[in-house]
């Protein structure tokens, strides 16, 4: 499962940068309480920036700062964590509240008034397990569609087909490796799964049903049939989902879905591009993008190590507040969680995230990572795209046989939410 990234801070400097924040000792160490918060490779560099070392935000505490080469190696430790080495305060995606509240590896935080008006209900809802929060959502986690101004023009293509006969007319002469790039793997091809007539579970207005699942439906069958697959029935090339960022960079790939986190990388390749929702099967239409939110949590180690006092002062008073969200998404590009603060931002490509935000779809972690089917939503997807479009084997065959593990975890899931 490719869900996160790599960013512009190379993998040895955030690996540098880490072991350093643990090697130097504070000046304030002596006399002030250490909060050590981990984050990712995105995350981490900036707060690094913004509060590394600060002694106002929590008085009486130091603030250290530690950050991993990727999210998938911070998950990987934080799965590992005890309170000998742990952290104080987690950063991660809105899954981890389940996992936390779970395992008791996460406290409860108390919500007030004000802070339960400026976060927005599906925030809250993102970041509860059986009834209690545990986190504080910061930003809005997702994707947008995007695509190469120079290559397709100033306006974005009004339908699906419209940006699979562009591919097909121009491959050839362009040199075009691929027709549209999911940047994120799996986790960013939701898109166009739902523009396709697919997707993971039916919803009936705000409510998941999760007993029909649409990753086998009939009409994702037929559209890959027509639109992703050529006469032989093997890939026609126009979809990608593994490791083509750069070739949408090279101006190799015409279209692409990913988020705020990837803006500046293809800013600096030189690609002019356009932001909004992946184009549906007619005008007007569109994919649903997964939309989820990324967290801030207080750790049960915070109160082992006497520093839950100020990590969750640290949470509550810095993370969830509007000055704190403002500072935060103006370094990342990404939509902010405080309403207060998401209505200061103006930077354009943040905003045009926000707005393809509204085209998407909740992502519920504890059902996409559920496996009581054998794997999960994420890894059946990858050996489904691998089977049809790697390896030729039959569209229908291989849906049909992914929506029946999906079946057995989305059930399980559902039974514990």
């Amino acid at each position: 499962m490719m869900k996160k990234r790599f960013g512009s801070v190379s993998v040895i400097a955030a690996v540098a940068l880490a072991a350093s924040a643990l090697l130097v000792p504070s000046a304030h160490a002596a006399t002030k309480k250490t909060i050590v918060v981990w984050a990712d490779e995105q995350r981490g560099p900036q707060l690094k920036t913004l509060i590394d070392g600060n002694t106002t935000i929590a008085p009486g505490y130091v603030i250290q700062v530690k950050f991993f080469s990727a999210l998938t190696a911070l998950q990987g430790a934080w799965d590992k964590a005890t309170a000998a080495g742990g952290p104080d305060v987690m950063t991660g995606p809105a899954g981890m509240a389940a996992q936390g509240g779970k395992s008791g590896k996460f406290v409860p935080l108390p919500y007030g008034g004000i802070l339960k008006s400026q976060i927005p209900a599906a925030g809250i809802s993102a970041m509860s397990f059986q009834r209690k929060i545990y986190g504080v959502p910061l930003d809005v986690d997702t994707t947008a569609f995007i695509w190469n101004k120079a290559l397709y023009g100033a306006s974005a293509p009004t339908t699906f087909k419209a940006m699979v006969d562009y591919y097909n007319a121009n491959k050839v002469a362009k040199g075009f490796t691929g027709g549209f790039c999911a940047f994120e793997g799996t986790w960013g091809s939701q898109p166009v799964l739902t523009a396709l007539g697919g997707g993971a579970w039916a919803s009936k207005g705000s409510n998941a049903n999760y007993t029909q699942v649409l990753l086998n439906s009939a009409a994702l069958k037929s559209n890959i049939k027509s639109l992703l697959l050529g006469a032989d029935g093997k890939s026609n090339g126009f979809f990608q989902w593994d490791g083509c960022g750069d070739a949408f960079k090279a101006g190799k790939i015409p279209f692409g879905n990913t988020g705020a986190w990837n803006f500046d990388g293809i800013t600096k390749a030189g690609v002019g591009f356009g932001i909004g929702a992946t184009p549906g099967l007619v005008a007007g239409s569109h994919g649903a993008q997964w939309v989820n939110y990324s967290g801030a949590y207080v750790t049960s180690f915070a109160s082992t190590h006497g520093v839950d006092l100020g990590a969750k002062k640290l949470v509550m008073g810095w993370f969830a507040s509007p000055e704190g969200q403002t500072a935060m998404s103006k370094l990342s590009g990404r939509p902010a969680a405080n309403k207060v603060a998401a209505a200061q931002i103006t930077d354009a490509s943040t905003l045009g995230v926000a707005t393809a935000a509204l085209t998407g779809t909740p992502q519920v972690s504890p059902v996409l990572d559920d496996k009581a089917g054998g794997s999960n939503w994420y890894d059946v997807l990858g050996s489904v795209y691998t089977d049809i479009f790697t390896k030729g084997k039959d569209v229908s065959t291989t849906l049909d046989a992914a929506a029946a593990i999906l079946s057995k975890n989305f059930a399980d899931a559902a039974t514990n939410l």
